[in-house]
């Protein structure tokens, strides 16, 4: 019996597939005899597969690209029409399976690369993604070494951030190598490496294989991956796609962990600026807070003094904050925060409200005479603002924005503290989520931000116009709360934009919470082409556009639990 290798065998197993098809079995019967031709068909070892007899004086043999893996015996020449239909149908049933393998080896690049992504997001530390990249790529590529390369540009040297594969010169060969390692990352392109330039390149000389992909974000290299083999191989085309795609979605997490690691060090710097901030900033208690206790002088109150009221709370928080203060002293900020307060305090007052804390980058204010005036002295506050950035303009400083959230209910104001300390004090769950609903801004791309009990206690709501944004699920609350922006605080531009398109709006919400996502997509993108700056329109873009794909519950009622505060 004859050994069969690998590709002889894949035809034999081709042929006795079709012979096993009933249709094939009628035609070879139906051809026999419209022929008048008596055959069988014979695998390469001369096994009978087909037909009743093989001692017929014609052997022909069965080739598909020059190998052969079967014969056709016959007692007539015209058999050869046999011959060249079995070849065509091999042929074809090996084109299938071919096609077949490449759709299971495109889905499983695709969920390779989903389960890569999944992974990544949970990744905040430059070197731990860079170590993961260089897994999961020698997972699915053969390779016996590995570099991920990163270009530190405030040393202007590439590092190496993760690494496999022995190479007992690999750090001095970077430092030697740097320049042209600099000239390849700033290039932005993969390639597959001849083995003549591997040869010609004395660091390299313990591979026989290379490849490398850039770690690219958008018209910038950070870096690159270097992956190769210390034996004799070939990388292909597609093991070069699939580094790049690693490369790519690596670049985009180093670019999300870096801009972290930013932000933490200027959320530090920006905390330690409210400290300095708050040590001249809080140092009085609000005289509207002693006047709710019923006294009249600070003197008049005592530890344990309280009263309760239906007020509604307003946070008010500066925006970008730390870039605004970047690189004054904390005077200057003492003095910019002081320009800013004088100027919104009496907004405050006007609208029979007072500030009951200085928070640094900005303020709480309590309305008890409700909601209407707290929305009232919101709008007047952007108007006021809009007239201080035009100094600020004038003097070639950057303009001021602020996000205003605001919630409507029962709090208890007092006195606490000791015989030696005391402390005007707010015990409420309204404060809470007014606090809340101010970051919500940030996250819906709002000016005025309020809840559907600010909504309720309006006294005159058609004084204003909104847009309504939906439930969302905040931290530390068990039940959703309605939010609702009103567009009266927007810049003219912006206002006139929302104010033309509210209806559009409008029926793009009906659509999102009908779960007609599609079509609330094109909805909110109609919006947005009209004016980018309307980033609520864009949130729900990408949001329903996001849904499509989604398997959404029968009870989906459009929530969205929000995990940072």
């Amino acid at each position: 019996m004859i050994t069969l290798d690998k590709k002889v065998r894949t035809r034999v197993r081709a042929l006795k597939h079709i012979l096993k098809d009933i249709r094939t079995d009628t035609l070879l019967k139906q051809l026999s005899k419209e022929l008048d031709l008596e055959f069988s068909i014979l695998d390469i070892n001369a096994v009978l597969m087909w037909g009743n007899d093989t001692n017929y004086s014609l052997h022909l043999t069965l080739k598909d690209h020059d190998l052969d893996y079967g014969q056709v015996v016959a007692n007539e020449e015209k058999a050869s029409i046999i011959v060249n239909l079995l070849n065509t149908l091999v042929s074809k049933d090996l084109e299938k399976k071919n096609i077949g393998n490449e759709v299971l080896g495109l889905y499983r690049e695709i969920n390779m690369i989903y389960d890569f992504s999944e992974k990544l997001s949970e990744k905040i530390e430059v070197k731990s993604i860079a170590e993961m990249a260089l897994t999961e790529a020698s997972q699915i590529i053969d390779t016996t070494h590995g570099m991920f390369l990163l270009l530190d540009t405030d040393i202007d040297k590439v590092i190496i951030l993760s690494a496999f594969g022995e190479d007992a010169k690999r750090a001095k060969n970077i430092e030697e190598q740097n320049h042209l390692l600099k000239e390849l990352i700033i290039k932005g392109t993969s390639a597959i490496v001849d083995v003549e330039r591997i040869q010609q390149n004395p660091a390299l000389r313990h591979l026989k294989a290379m490849m490398y992909a850039p770690l690219k974000v958008k018209n910038r290299t950070l870096g690159m991956v270097i992956l190769g083999h210390a034996e004799e191989r070939e990388f292909r085309a597609a093991e070069l796609k699939l580094l790049t795609t690693i490369s790519l979605q690596s670049a985009v997490a180093i670019e999300s962990a870096q801009l972290f690691q930013k932000g933490l060090k200027e959320a530090q710097e920006r905390e330690e600026a409210i400290k300095k901030i708050h040590q001249v900033s809080q140092k009085f208690v609000p005289t509207e807070f002693i006047k709710s206790l019923g006294k009249n002088r600070l003197t008049e109150v005592s530890l344990g003094d309280l009263t309760e009221k239906e007020v509604t709370v307003m946070f008010v928080d500066i925006r970008e904050f730390t870039s605004l203060s970047e690189g004054l002293s904390p005077k200057d900020n003492f003095l910019f925060i002081n320009s800013f307060n004088k100027r919104m305090g009496p907004v405050i007052r006007k609208n029979k409200g007072f500030i009951m804390q200085y928070l640094g980058d900005g303020f709480m204010a309590l309305f008890p005479s409700g909601s209407q005036n707290a929305l009232r002295a919101s709008i007047e506050m952007h108007k006021t603002l809009d007239d201080y950035n035009k100094i600020r303009l004038k003097k070639k400083r950057s303009a001021v924005r602020v996000g205003i959230g605001m919630q409507n209910g029962d709090l208890i104001m007092g006195i606490t503290g000791d015989v030696e300390r005391l402390d005007a004090a707010i015990i409420s769950d309204t404060v809470n989520t007014a606090s809340r609903i101010e970051g919500l801004s940030k996250h819906f791309g709002t000016s005025i931000l309020m809840t559907g009990k600010c909504m309720t206690n309006l006294t005159n709501p058609e004084e204003f116009n909104f847009r309504y944004l939906g439930p969302v699920q905040v931290i530390g609350k068990k039940k959703p709360v309605k939010l609702y922006e009103c567009i009266n605080g927007d810049v003219k531009t912006l206002y006139n934009h929302k104010l033309r398109t509210l209806g559009t709006f409008n029926r793009g919400m009906e659509l999102y919470f009908n779960k007609e996502f599609a079509m609330s997509a094109v909805t909110f993108q109609q919006i947005y082409k009209q004016n980018t700056k309307d980033l609520t329109a864009k949130l729900f873009l990408n949001r329903a556009a996001h849904l499509i794909t989604q398997e959404i519950d029968e009870n989906w009622e459009g929530v969205q639990s929000m995990t940072k505060k």
